[in-house]
């Protein structure tokens, strides 16, 4: 059986990265609506189409860490867990469990929990 986590995945790697329509900020503030908070991704898609756009939006939000926020995520105060969204290296991720899967506009990359330290993890509950 699936969890959101996986069907995530799943349509991240069906579909391609395309600024202002499925990039990597839309893509968590996706996940994160579907997970039952607050859906700001659909306030910027269409607002942008290139990577400047996407970090104009970011700068006038208080960067990737104030979009998250926007959606009503809590910060995790313990070690991320499968569900959670973390930025690693400034990009929003989703944990999986083991790994942090990204969404890049060379496709999804997952990286081993171990070799990565997030700058910030949200709880969320699946």
């Amino acid at each position: 059986m699936s969890d959101l986590v996986d069907r995530t995945l799943a349509e991240w790697r069906r579909g391609g990265h395309v600024w202002g329509q499925s990039d990597c900020l839309l893509s968590i503030g996706d996940y994160l609506a579907a997970a039952g908070h607050v859906d700001v991704a659909a306030r910027f898609r269409g607002t942008y189409d290139d990577e400047a756009g996407a970090q104009a939006v970011m700068d006038a939000h208080g960067g990737p860490e104030g979009l998250i926020d926007m959606t009503g995520a809590v910060r995790a105060a313990a070690a991320p867990v499968r569900g959670d969204v973390a930025l690693v290296q400034g990009i929003g991720a989703l944990c999986t469990g083991a790994t942090f899967a990204l969404r890049l506009d060379r496709g999804v990359v997952e990286v081993n929990t171990r070799f990565v330290q997030p700058t910030a993890v949200w709880s969320v509950q699946l």
